[in-house]
This record gives C-alpha cells, structure tokens and sequence, in this order.
C-alpha cells in the first residue's frame, strides 16, 4: 500500500515539474521541431505556417528564428474551450535569435492548450526572408507581482502588473526614517531625532507609486495624426503614447518577459496607451535591466515600436521620474566645471505642479538633479542620465503629504530627463539612467565616479 502511495506522489510530481522551479532565470530549452520552416521562407502577405501539435498546457514560449524584416506574428491557442489569438512582434535578426514571451493573462494564471496555428506577416517591407529554427511551449511558474535585488545598500523593486517599472527603493544603510510633524509626513536620515518625534515607519520606500503614470519608467511620445486615432486624457486630445506602467485606468501592461538573479532583474514588457483602455494595447515593446552599483542603481531601457506610425519630433522623457513627495527641494549643479571642486549648487523649495508652472526646465552640465529634505544636509534621491542635461522638474501637493508610507501618497516630486527627438517605429531607442541617494554631496560624488566611467 506504501508503495502504491510513494508511486502515486512521484507521478504527481512528475506532472508539475515542469511549473517548478526556483528561480526567474531558468533556461528554457528550443529543441528542434514544433514550428519549423525547413528553411528560409519568403514572406510577401499574412502567411500561415504549420503548427505541430505540443500536447500539453502552456503558459510561455520560444521561438528560435532568423529574419531579414520586421514581423508581427499572431498566435492561435484555446483556453477553457475558447479560441483566443494574441500578437507577437519579432526584430530583424542576421543571426539565430530567440523570443520568449508569456501569454496573454499569464499573471492571472490563464494556461493555454491545443496551439493550432501560427500567422506571420512583414511590416517594414514588403517581403521577408524569414527561418523559424525551432519552437517550444513551457510551463512557467508566475511570478510574483513584485520582485526584488537587495544589497547591503539597497532593496529595489519592480512591479509586474505595472510593466516592470521600478516601483521600489529602499537605502538600507542611511536611516531613513519616516516621522509626523504637525499632521504631514517628513522624510530623512535619523528624522526622529531631528524633529524630535517618533518614527512613523523606518522601511521608507522612495519611489511614489500612487498610480500607473508614476514610478519610475519609460514613456514615449508619439503621434496625433492618422492612421492614429488619438485618445483623450484630462479633456484634452492625447498623442501615441505607450506607457511602461499601464494606462490613465490603472489597468496593466503585459509582462512578456522576466528574468531575475542575485543581482539584475530583466524585464520586457508590452505597454498601454496612456490614453486608452486596455484593449488598446500597443504594438511595442519596452525592456528594462535593473542593476545596484555599489552606491548606485543603474537601469538600461529600450524601447521598440512595430506601429509603423508617422514619425514625430517630439520632447521626450528619459526616464519619468517620480519620488516620494516630502524629498521636496529640488537641487542641481549650476556651474560650468562638471565634478570640480566648484561645488555650485543651486537650491529650490518652492516648486510648484508643473503644468501651472509652466513647465519648468533645468540645465545641469553635470546631468544629475536631485529632491531632498529641508535641511541642507538632508537626506535626498538624485538621477543622473549621462549625455543629457535637461531636466522637467515639479512638486504636486507640496507639503500634503499625511500617509506613513509616502509612495502611496497622492504628492509626489518628479524629473525629467527632456530630450527632444524624432519618434519613428523600427528603430530601436536605448539610454541608460542612475539613481542615488545620500546627503547632496553624497548624491554628486557618487555620480562623479559614474562620468569617470561613461
């Protein structure tokens, strides 16, 4: 009878040892078969290529291709008896490349079946020479809707129902400490004993995440004319504009992929337009590797569009930026020795909402800016993107804040790294951005050992 129970375990297991695993980095392997060309295939039109039959339920799967174009690529599959299709977009790759995606509704832990077929069609040009190599379907385990790196310095975290923005900062090492004094909420290292009070909450996250428009992510604009139907945010018309953490309803992107070790966490994801529901979902990809540095974070973004849209000249963010509202006072360099012993800073505590003050715009030769507390050694969190140096600064609510956990407060302090360029599809956009925290002087040097580096 024991036997029977031990045989009647391990089969049970056998089924799900697929689904578990330990980590977010597992390999996946693309043996050969599934869909397969058999070689190079000209694509001139929406083509349907063979499908083998998998099996088996699936959550997540991979493609190994080559293509000279880029494609947009639709998926048959069924779930709970229904026919669902998803889209999916591949890059021109010379070379043998391999997409992974998690299916639709995935983080809802929606498992899909019977994959029937497969739909491939060119974007760019009229013709693709395109060779899938290999193809598998695979049972993932969902992950978690926030994740997390910690070192002795920091704890970062992303959150997956909004793109994989960054949703989280904690300085574990400067004693940060959250206190209430006459009501509102103020925010610094040791803050008990220098307003004299207790300490309201010790564990300060520093990224605002009120809502899908805040954290800290990428966000493009794009065009307002046709083929595009525009959307309307606030009452006025609103452009193209795929958003990392979701849309104005606070409905979520969709997480494509994620990958996370000891010390990066990868994610890509397929945004919302800020100005539409979710049905809406755009034809673009955002990707996102977050790193801790010794003293820093250092986040990679690239952003891919397969709209085939206009291309527009437009001012863009890089990144939105947006950080708990009682680090207020804004700071940056003014001088024109970048990282000298000319330590030119240049203060502001009285920023306003920046639509009703006009937009403000900031120049730093050093391409850092920062918000602190009150004090002029206070505690604050700066961003640094090397090669750009204008910033969009402002204050919402300005001194409001009254929640113990200030990242889910409506005020906030937000920057801009601004730039303006041309948004055009099929041309990949990559930058790089840091963030640090400390004293204004700790900010500024760690950033200095950063630009001694890039």
């Amino acid at each position: 009878m024991l036997e029977k129970l031990i045989a009647f375990i391990m089969s049970i297991l056998s089924v799900f040892s697929g689904f578990m695993f330990k980590n977010y980095d597992t390999d996946f392997e693309i043996s050969a078969g599934g869909i397969n060309t058999n070689g190079t295939v000209t694509i001139t039109e929406k083509t349907e290529l063979a499908v083998k039959d998998y099996g088996k339920k699936f959550n997540y799967y991979g493609i190994k291709y080559i293509s000279d174009a880029y494609l947009k690529c639709t998926l048959h599959y069924v779930v709970k008896g229904e026919e669902v299709t998803e889209d999916f977009f591949l890059e021109p790759a010379k070379k043998t490349t391999v997409f992974y995606s998690f299916i639709d509704n995935a983080l809802d832990k929606v498992k899909a079946e019977d994959f029937t077929e497969l739909t491939v069609e060119p974007l760019n040009s009229e013709k693709a020479n395109f060779e899938i190599l290999a193809s598998n379907v695979f049972l993932r385990e969902v992950p978690k809707q926030e994740i997390f790196i910690e070192t002795e310095k920091f704890k970062l975290g992303v959150d997956l129902l909004w793109g994989g923005a960054l949703s989280y900062l904690e300085d574990l090492d400067s004693d940060v400490e959250a206190v209430k004094v006459n009501g509102k909420i103020k925010v610094d290292s040791n803050a008990s004993d220098r307003y004299d009070t207790s300490a309201v909450n010790k564990n300060v996250n520093l990224i605002n995440r009120n809502d899908t428009g805040r954290l800290v992510q990428q966000s493009y604009y794009g065009t307002v004319g046709a083929p595009y139907e525009p959307g309307n945010y606030m009452g006025n018309t609103w452009n193209y504009n795929p958003v990392q953490g979701g849309n104005q309803y606070n409905e979520n992107s969709k997480i494509v992929d994620i990958k996370c070790t000891d010390t990066e966490i990868y994610v890509k994801c397929r945004p919302l337009d800020w100005a539409k529901s979710k049905e809406y979902i755009t034809p673009s990809y955002m990707e996102a590797w977050y790193r801790i540095e010794n003293n820093n974070v250092h986040v990679k973004c690239r952003f891919t569009d397969f709209s085939g849209y206009p291309a527009t000249p437009r001012t863009q963010e890089l990144p939105a930026f947006y950080c708990i509202e009682p680090l207020n006072t804004f700071v940056y360099y003014d001088g024109v020795e970048p990282f000298s012993k000319e330590n030119k800073l240049i203060t502001n505590n009285k920023l306003g909402f920046w639509p009703d003050e006009g937009y403000p715009n900031f120049t730093s030769v050093e391409q850092w800016s920062a918000y602190r507390g009150e004090f002029s050694d206070s505690f604050g969190i700066g961003l640094y993107m090397p090669t750009h140096d204008t910033f969009l600064t402002g204050v919402f609510a300005r001194g409001e804040t009254t929640e113990k956990d200030p990242s889910k407060a409506g005020p906030t302090s937000y920057i801009a790294v601004v730039k303006d360029y041309v948004f055009e599809s099929f041309k990949p956009k990559e930058y790089d951005y840091y963030i640090s925290t400390g004293t204004t002087d700790e900010i500024r040097n760690n950033f200095k050992e950063i630009s001694d580096l890039v």
